[in-house]
């Protein structure tokens, strides 16, 4: 007997979940707990000065495009030569079409600027020197002159000759509801021309800069932002904004140790985010008092403690996940066990490893196998059974005995001058001769015409020569193997069903696609469709009970020995007879093998 050879802590059951618990759970927790407490306010000082400079580069940069889509637009439509075209010409468009066209043309214009590039927000309009103002909002309303030279935004714009400027903040005088907008204003000039009038677009400033709802969230959490122009003027912003750039705060600007921004007004301590907006040269500034940072801080501390609430959680439940998974195979074992009680010998377990449900598992497949070894053997003597007991109930009828008693009626027959019935008794003892001939299963093509011709023989006799047989089978053929008394019983069908005299058979067979195809046709009488599905049924109806050998015998017999792809099918058409063809695997007759055999 041999020792048991010691395998390593690593392969055991107890083993693994030993060392899962250690990896998984003790490990990992204790490290997240040490990092936590050795730097986690520094860590989570640089997270929120990260996420809060990524929000203001954000919406500075939103306020950029804002801004370029704005030039965009103005420049769409004064350098349209159309536009100079309009605005050159008089404003007779009430009396001319082709001035009223142009006005149309250049509100459609605007409008569908505004769609394509602005939002539902923004407004554009248009100053006509002419003593007219076209908008998005009111068509075409006559306007003084003079009013224009009042704008704070008059004077800039024309000192520009064409270039945008910006005005924060301001308000429309013609619009019943006060709102604070962002004004960008550009001079029309024409080719040779300056000074057609003044565009303008404007975007209400919750659009431009923070909504209402964003702006008394960030008071709520201690974050006052501000809009400020190159010269640090405040452009946008409350009043606590306006009362930080009151201190000259930006100048006092410095980088602590973590690299976060902060300035000291008034004995207080601000961390600072800013961005440029390079489109119009401003920036938007963020600032947030170190106290109210202190308690976004516990607020972010409260959630790394959550984190590792649910860090514990998370390996807990990976631990109990892998404990399933490490004794699924023992509910797997009992499911195949199960099975086996049940009679179901085909079923094995996939365990993989070296421990011990592996091993188990192994002795059970073992165990399965021999299992399947010994009902195999066992199957196999009962058919064996079964064929010595078929044989010795063939064998009841002594072959001799019947053969030697034909014989002599026969000579009686001859000496009392009946030679139609010698000759039908010849016949009959060559049939019987060979259905009794049972050590062979498998008969050559040939063997099974020769038979078929002699039954066919007796038949002639019996139906005073009204059937003709004709058959078409390549002599390559001849030597293939078929199923014994294939031919015969389709014969006999198409004899007892063709009602209709004189019967020709015409029998055919070839090679498709490897395969043996053996066609029988005959002149009956037909079948209707659904004799030919209520009898296609019948054939493939599985383990359909039957007696006598007939084309459902022939048919179960071919798919037992060759597989389900084999078999025999019926087509028909009514008046011109039934076709059957018998398709089976193309295996020649070894004559060698034969030959020693017997």
């Amino acid at each position: 007997m041999t020792s048991m050879k010691l395998r390593s802590p690593i392969k055991t059951l107890r083993g693994k979940i030993l060392i899962s618990l250690f990896f998984l759970i003790i490990l990992p927790v204790v490290t997240i707990l040490y990092r936590f407490y050795k730097s986690s306010e520094d860590i989570v000082q640089i997270g929120l000065d990260q996420s809060n400079q990524a929000a203001v580069s954000q919406k500075a940069t939103a306020m950029n495009e804002m801004a370029v889509r704005m030039i965009t637009a103005s420049s769409l439509i004064i350098n349209d030569p159309e536009t100079e075209k309009f605005l050159k010409e008089p404003a007779d468009w009430s009396n001319n079409y082709l001035s009223f066209i142009q006005l149309t043309n250049l509100h459609k214009k605007m409008s569908n600027v505004k769609d394509l590039l602005l939002d539902s927000t923004t407004q554009l309009g248009l100053y006509d020197n002419r003593g007219f103002t076209h908008t998005t909002w009111s068509a075409v309303t006559p306007t003084n002159v003079e009013t224009f030279y009042k704008e704070s935004w008059y004077e800039p714009t024309l000192k520009r000759n064409g270039f945008p400027y910006w005005t924060v903040p301001y308000s429309l005088p013609s619009s019943t509801a006060k709102q604070d907008l962002v004004v960008m204003t550009r001079q029309i000039n024409g080719e040779y021309t300056s000074n057609y009038g003044v565009f303008f677009i404007s975007v209400p400033i919750p659009v431009f800069f923070y909504p209402n709802a964003e702006i008394q969230r960030q008071q709520a959490s201690g974050i006052t932002s501000a809009l400020i122009d190159e010269n640090q003027k405040l452009l946008i912003g409350d009043q606590a904004a306006a009362e930080l750039l009151a201190n000259h705060a930006l100048q006092n600007v410095r980088t602590n140790a973590n690299g976060i921004q902060e300035v000291k007004i008034k004995d207080h301590v601000y961390f600072m985010n800013d961005a440029y907006v390079p489109q119009l040269g401003w920036r938007l500034v963020q600032f947030m008092n170190q106290k109210d940072f202190a308690t976004q801080l516990s607020r972010e501390k409260d959630k790394s403690i959550t984190w590792v609430v649910a860090w514990f959680l998370l390996f807990a439940i990976a631990f109990i996940v892998l404990m399933l998974r490490v004794t699924s195979p023992f509910k797997q074992l009992a499911k195949s066990m199960t099975k086996v009680g049940k009679g179901e010998f085909n079923t094995l377990v996939t365990i993989k490893g070296e421990d011990e449900i592996a091993m188990l598992g192994n002795y059970f497949n073992r165990m399965v196998l021999h299992l399947q070894d010994l009902i195999s053997d066992l199957y196999d003597e009962q058919r064996r059974k079964q064929k010595a007991q078929f044989q010795a109930l063939q064998a009841q009828i002594n072959p001799h005995f019947l053969l030697n008693t034909l014989n002599s009626i026969k000579w009686m027959a001859l000496l009392s001058g009946a030679d139609h019935i010698s000759e039908m008794i010849t016949k009959l003892g060559k049939l019987l001769n060979f259905t009794m001939r049972n050590e062979q299963e498998f008969v050559t093509l040939q063997e099974e015409l020769d038979y078929l011709q002699v039954y066919l023989s007796l038949q002639e006799i019996r139906y005073h020569d009204q059937i003709t047989f004709t058959y078409r089978i390549p002599e390559a053929l001849l030597d293939c193997e078929v199923l014994k008394f294939t031919l015969q019983p389709a014969v006999e069908n198409s004899i007892i069903h063709g009602n209709r005299f004189p019967l020709l058979i015409e029998l055919q067979a070839e090679e498709v696609g490897g395969h043996l195809h053996i066609v029988m046709q005959d002149n009956g009488v037909g079948m209707s469709m659904e004799m030919i599905e209520q009898v296609e049924s019948s054939l493939n109806q599985p383990h359909a009970k039957f007696s006598g050998i007939g084309i459902r015998n022939v048919n179960e017999r071919i798919k037992l020995h060759f597989g389900m792809q084999y078999g025999m099918h019926i087509s028909s058409v009514e008046g011109e007879g039934v076709r059957l063809r018998l398709i089976l695997p193309l295996k020649r007759r070894n004559t060698d093998a034969e030959n020693s055999d017997r």
